[in-house]
């Protein structure tokens, strides 16, 4: 049988019931690689914030179980711009580009030139009026953290280049890649390394935001044997 390499891929175990935003490291096993911060989502929640099936970015059940996850994939924030002296330029951006990131620690390092298949499963919030590509992710021997919210400049060796244009609706993202070696963990989030594109989802003026709900999540080794 062949090893699971993620763990808690479902979000299946916390440690507490989330009971607002920001609060992935009540999952058992994960954390924020930024200072960007992701969301749990349980059934005790309020629908409010973030609540199953139904939470203040849209409404959808679990892919597998009670829980998921969220991240904020990109949103352009701005600020009024008093300085301006044309009526175009009465807006700059703040943050700029914000995007939140998922980190969890493997189960075991990956193998030298062993291929390993990584499944995961992202839908596009139904109140998300913009989307982006590069959903993906990247695996790394190093426990990375940035002190920022910007967006990751890593090459994910998983990612999808298509734009999720369907709301409320779960999307498999699968690939294979050979690893490297000892990579110890997964990071997932927006690459927009891979190809920046974004398409806006409806027409006038918008929100801002593209955010992904995450779930089943899960990596196994299909090809090649210790060394």
């Amino acid at each position: 049988m062949t090893l699971e390499l993620v763990r808690n891929g479902g979000f299946e175990m916390v440690d507490k019931d989330p009971n607002t935003y920001d609060q992935l490291s009540n999952a058992t096993g994960w954390r924020d690689a930024t200072l960007g911060l992701a969301d749990l989502f349980a059934p005790t929640a309020s629908p409010k914030t973030v609540g199953v099936p139904l939470n203040d970015y849209g409404d959808i059940k679990p892919f597998e179980g009670y829980y998921y996850a969220g991240f904020c994939g990109w949103k352009a924030d701005i600020q009024r711009n008093y300085e301006a002296y044309d009526q175009n330029d009465i807006f700059k951006p703040a943050w700029n580009a914000y995007s939140e990131y998922l980190k969890g620690e493997l189960i075991q390092p990956l193998l030298e030139d062993s291929t390993y298949e990584l499944v995961f499963h992202v839908a596009l919030a139904g109140n998300s009026d913009r989307s982006i590509k590069g959903v993906g992710a990247f695996f790394t021997q190093e426990d990375l953290g940035y002190q920022n919210r910007k967006f990751m400049e890593e090459d994910p060796q998983v990612y999808t280049e298509n734009i999720i244009e369907e709301r409320n609706k779960w999307t498999e993202v699968r690939g294979t890649f050979v690893a490297d070696g000892k990579e110890q963990y997964i990071i997932l989030g927006v690459f927009p390394y891979v190809g920046l594109g974004s398409k806006n989802m409806i027409e006038g003026p918008d929100n801002r935001y593209a955010y992904y709900y995450i779930d089943g999540i899960s990596l196994k080794r299909v090809k090649g044997e210790p060394k």
